[in-house]
């Protein structure tokens, strides 16, 4: 089984400003930069997790079967079905985003 690490407990100061703060920092850089920032903040196992997760949340978006997602990531239908979940109760702004990078994903495909 795998761990993953945990967020520790003790309380930082203005919690929402630093995470904004982050956003911002993100959205400066290049593309490029983006991808070495993230490549020394990550781990290669959390950049897995992510690009795994963020596949689900687009396949399911696409109607593909619970099966089907799990034999192409290896993951189970457990977690398929936690981020199922957290599809259908998401704000309607996050769908438009999925199905903008699932039609993108459907173009390249095409070529």
């Amino acid at each position: 089984m795998i761990t993953l690490p945990k967020l520790s407990k003790k309380i930082v100061k203005e919690e929402d400003r630093l995470v904004r703060k982050f956003w911002e920092d993100i959205n400066t850089v290049s593309p490029e930069e983006r991808t070495t920032y993230f490549e020394h903040l990550l781990t290669p196992t959390e950049v897995m997790m992510l690009a795994k997760r963020a596949a689900i949340f687009k396949d399911l978006i696409n109607k593909r079967s619970y099966v089907d997602i799990s034999g192409e990531y290896g993951v189970g239908v457990n977690t398929i079905s936690r981020i199922s979940n957290t599809l259908h109760q998401a704000l309607p702004d996050f769908i438009v985003i999925l199905t903008k990078l699932g039609a993108k994903e459907e173009k390249k495909s095409w070529f």
